[in-house]
């Protein structure tokens, strides 16, 4: 019997419970492949609804990846070492790491970063713009000393983007092109704690597939970056309903015009040919 009022049919709705341990195949942290040893099939006539329940994971994302700890002073590539940095410590990493930069550091009341080199240089480009506030300012002109003119920004991954890529919904993302993002997790506590995603309302969605035999799940930052959850494992989730596959109305709208345009049509022609 169904056991939701989102299932309307006969068929019992199915919760499926990942650990990210037992998942078959395995990219990463946050890239994983589930295989099901009996697939979720839609029969003839039948929708599939699918909804994250809940997930859990911890908070070990780094505001410092690999993938932005990098930064160019006077043609000189400087590599941060990967970490969970405040404003003050990444300061000094930099300060100690580049011989370019004489000194570095966090002016915590305008929230900036300010770099004075030993010599007079620019920073020609750096993977760490949004962290150390130098969007849409590079490369800064030859000076001693440069001030970043926007504020700082070490947030890290704000938002958990839960993807099925192997499932094709409707949703949009931000540059309005179709996207299998199924939740969008707000990472709201402290680096080494853990989220706790229990939606107060869970929203299904119907995908485009009627048998479901594997879930290919990923998980980015807001960025679309794969996250790196430095060797932790995360648990969710996933319930799908089945629904009567209901034919639009505004379909069968269109049709029933096409279908009297096509009639008339076709009468004003057979009248012609009896007039002839």
């Amino acid at each position: 019997m169904p056991n939701s009022l989102l299932n309307d049919t006969d068929i019992a709705s199915q919760t499926i419970f990942l650990h990210s341990n037992d998942s078959i195949v395995t990219f990463n942290d946050a890239e994983k492949i589930f295989y099901l040893s009996q697939a979720i099939i839609a029969p003839a006539g039948t929708r599939l609804l699918v909804g994250l329940t809940n997930m859990t994971f911890p908070n070990s994302i780094y505001n410092v990846t690999e993938i932005d700890n990098t930064i160019s002073i006077n043609g000189v590539i400087t590599t941060i070492t990967v970490g969970n940095y405040s404003a003050d410590t990444l300061a000094a990493e930099i300060q100690s790491s580049s011989a370019e930069v004489s000194t570095c550091v966090f002016d915590s009341e305008n929230n900036v970063f300010i770099f004075t080199f030993t010599g007079s240089y620019s920073i020609d480009s750096s993977t760490m713009e949004r962290q150390l506030g130098l969007k849409q300012q590079l490369p800064t002109a030859q000076a001693t000393s440069y001030t970043a003119q926007n504020i700082c920004d070490l947030g890290g991954a704000t938002n958990i983007y839960v993807r099925i890529r192997n499932l094709t919904m409707n949703n949009l993302d931000s540059r309005g092109r179709t996207s299998n993002i199924i939740a969008s997790i707000v990472n709201n506590c402290n680096f080494g704690s853990f989220i706790f995603y229990v939606p107060p309302e869970v929203l299904y969605y119907q995908i485009n597939e009627n048998t479901v035999s594997h879930l290919d799940i990923e998980l980015t930052d807001q960025e679309g970056n794969i996250l790196d959850l430095n060797g932790a494992d995360f648990n969710m989730t996933l319930t799908f309903h089945y629904v009567k596959q209901r034919q639009s109305s505004v379909k069968d709208s269109m049709l029933k015009q096409i279908r009297d345009q096509h009639s008339t049509q076709k009468k004003k022609t057979d009248e012609n040919k009896n007039i002839n």
